[in-house]
């Protein structure tokens, strides 16, 4: 009945139609034994253990056994502390849709429907990718057991979304009844431990003459938050939960509260309900936000009162005015780009802070993040972003990026590289090569225990020994990761990027970037892996210690692969470069790439005016019979150009001084600026094109000109 035809039989265009379905049709795979069965097992209370899991598994296998189904070699998938709330971070279940996209079971067990999620939208969602794929549902458990339908399946996410509903009810109702009757219904805070009673609290006055002293030193010493935690570092006085502390502990975050300056219970009141936990619309993440007011719960507890009430007071008005208040993040000041974000460090190992941006310049400093907040290092002084990072991208264009290094890139890590790549694909053949011998094990150890004579107990011996080897090379298989193929430097355009060093270094700090800044910094970022700053207390100078990576710039960034310790396609290439730069100066600054772009432009006299351009104006100043007044019109088209010169800080043969900067007022007081840019402007010269004329507003407001 069911007899393929033979093409060779039929009609010439039944044939053809045949012949296509034939070739485009996809090729069809052996399925997989009938009664090959795995176990999804899952809890998510936070106080259910692994007997759980063991339960789930149990009857599961009663199951198997009663059914006369046969569980695969690898059958058992557990999520262990998942909510059904989510399909969030479900690794067990992301790998059973796998496996079943692969063919390699035909049906799935649960405990209950609820193990598969408690949101119906999701629990149908896998109902009908299962039952696409042909896999059955069954349930080992309860008045439904067997296998499920769409009916029922359904029908029992609905019932799990409400049993979910209920035990959350009940569950808050008697967390706000028990906070009502005054315990404590959070974790213990510092100040306090745990009484003999359940949800009692009891002062541990040590701690509580720290918090005390906190207080003191906020409201009545006014010393900010993060000096409080420097000075109890430097007394040794251990944080709330171990380590240091930090300005957080004290005065919490901002737009979610805490810290001990918030802490209710200093005064004598428990209070629960004061925020709640939100998941976000996609249900990945849950937020922490403020809860109503309506379902606060207070309870006065004199007994526990150690800080004065106005001094509590007092504390909380400050942190509102420093921004410290509940509610929405304050939005960040516009600030300027730091080049090598995150990537600066310390000798010590801890990172580089930024401090804040200084007046409109936008130079920020960097200093030790643990000397400042902690002191635990002894580099406690600060040095100027402005400087640091035109020493580095005179290193990168200098020797990180010279022909020397990259043609030693070329020759020594391409090759490098491809040995690694060759180890890493051997090492994942043999890997591969064994698992699949394990697999035809397990599925054949029947047959082999009949022939072996061995016993039930033998081959199960056996079977979870080649289990536990399967997953530790499954283990060791997903860490090989075989690494991209190198790519040669000269692919990348290495010398416009040298190139670009220059005008990056006049530029720093770099504010109101453009897309060709953003994407010049994404690729010095990939290029610098790290920059650890050396600034003894004594020394004038510092030490940059770079570590830079040409394979990362040519976009190719590599894993650690245990098939090959120690070389993998990052560390490979990683070269650290050391400088010594001289110590920052408190003065005006002009860097050397700066002087030698200003006299290119003197050289070109691109900035001044040509032949043209005074043909233009000389009759118009008539009235002005000063000798340099050419000079001096060069000499203000200068100095707004330059942007950042001076009048009286031009270079040669503008180096006049007072004389210049009284030769400019005089032209502006008798109208011949205002002429002259008319003039040029009507020629369309390319002098005035985009000039920006602001450096000079104030002192051209009082003098208009009419032509």
């Amino acid at each position: 009945m069911n007899k393929p035809m033979d093409i060779s039989k039929m009609p010439a265009e039944l044939a053809s139609v045949c012949k296509w379905i034939h070739r485009f049709s996809p090729p069809t795979e052996a399925s997989p034994d009938e009664e090959v069965c795995v176990i999804y097992a899952r809890y998510s209370g936070r106080n259910q253990k692994e007997a759980s899991i063991e339960r789930q598994d149990d009857l599961g296998k009663d199951y198997v056994a009663h059914m006369g189904y046969r569980l695969r070699a690898e059958y058992l998938f557990a999520d262990r502390g998942r909510t059904g709330d989510s399909l969030d971070d479900r690794t067990a279940l992301e790998e059973v849709r796998r496996l079943a996209r692969e063919g390699a079971f035909k049906r799935i067990l649960l405990y209950g429907w609820c193990r598969l999620s408690r949101r119906p939208g999701d629990a149908m969602m896998l109902f009908d990718e299962f039952e696409a794929l042909g896999i059955e549902i069954h349930v080992c458990a309860g008045n439904t057991t067997g296998r499920i339908n769409y009916f029922q399946a359904l029908i029992l996410s609905i019932f799990a979304m409400e049993e979910r509903e209920r035990l959350l009810r009940t569950t808050n109702y008697a967390a706000f009844a028990a906070a009502a009757r005054g315990r404590n219904m959070g974790g213990i805070p510092y100040g306090f431990r745990k009484g003999d009673k359940r949800g009692e609290l009891v002062v541990e006055e040590e701690e509580m003459l720290v918090i005390i002293r906190i207080f003191v030193l906020f409201v009545v010493d006014d010393v900010h938050p993060r000096k409080i935690a420097y000075i109890l570092n430097k007394d040794g006085i251990p944080a709330p939960r171990g380590g240091l502390w930090t300005k957080e502990a004290i005065a919490g975050t901002p737009g979610r509260g805490g810290g001990i300056l918030r802490s209710l219970k200093c005064v004598g009141y428990l209070v629960y309900g004061l925020t709640t936990i939100m998941r976000t619309p996609g249900r990945a993440k849950t937020t922490r936000t403020v809860g109503s007011l309506e379902l606060l719960k207070c309870v006065e507890k004199p007994e526990l009162a150690r800080v004065d009430v106005d001094l509590f007071n007092e504390a909380n008005a400050k942190l509102d005015a420093m921004g410290y208040c509940r509610g929405a993040q304050q939005e960040r000041s516009s600030k300027s780009v730091l080049l090598l974000h995150g990537r600066y460090h310390c000798v010590c190992g801890s990172k580089m802070r930024l401090a804040t941006a200084v007046g409109a310049s936008g130079i920020r400093h960097l200093l030790c993040k643990a000397a400042f907040e902690n002191g635990t290092c002894d580099r406690a002084r600060s040095t100027s972003s402005h400087f640091v990072e035109a020493e580095v991208l005179r290193e990168i264009r200098d020797r990180i990026l010279s022909d020397d290094a990259v043609e030693l890139f070329n020759t020594t890590y391409v090759a490098e590289m491809q040995s690694v790549r060759d180890e890493v694909l051997r090492s994942r053949k043999g890997r591969s090569a064994r698992i699949a011998e394990i697999e035809r094990w397990l599925d054949n150890s029947f047959l082999k225990s009949l022939k072996t004579g061995r016993t039930d107990e033998d081959t199960g011996r056996v079977c979870e020994s080649l289990q536990a080897e399967r997953r530790r090379l499954d283990e060791e298989l997903a860490d090989l990761v075989v690494p991209d193929e190198a790519m040669e430097v000269p692919n990348v355009d290495v010398h416009a990027l040298r190139g670009a060093m220059d005008q990056l270094i006049m530029r720093t700090p770099l504010k109101n970037p453009t897309e060709a800044d953003l994407k010049l910094v994404s690729a010095l970022r990939k290029l610098v892996g790290k920059v650890v700053v050396d600034r003894e207390q004594e020394r004038e100078g510092y030490t940059l210690r770079i570590d830079a990576s040409l394979a990362d710039l040519s976009g190719r960034s590599g894993k650690s692969s245990p098939g090959a310790p120690g070389k993998n396609s990052s560390d490979v290439a990683v070269r650290t470069f050391v400088r010594d730069c001289p110590a920052p100066v408190r003065s005006r600054l002009r860097t050397p790439e700066f002087v030698r772009h200003l006299a290119s432009k003197l050289e070109s006299n691109e900035y001044c005016t040509s032949d043209e351009d005074w043909a233009a104006i000389e009759p118009l100043w008539v009235h002005w019979d000063h000798p340099r007044r050419r000079l001096i019109l060069d000499a203000t088209l200068f100095f707004l150009r330059s942007r950042t010169l001076g009048l009286r800080t031009l270079p040669a043969p503008f180096d006049g001084g007072y004389a210049i900067e009284y030769g400019v007022k005089q032209m502006i007081r008798k109208g011949c600026w205002a002429s002259a840019l008319v003039a040029m402007e009507r020629i369309q010269s390319s002098t005035v094109a985009g000039l920006d004329t602001s450096r000079l507003a104030s002192r051209v407001k009082c003098h208009e000109w009419v032509p």
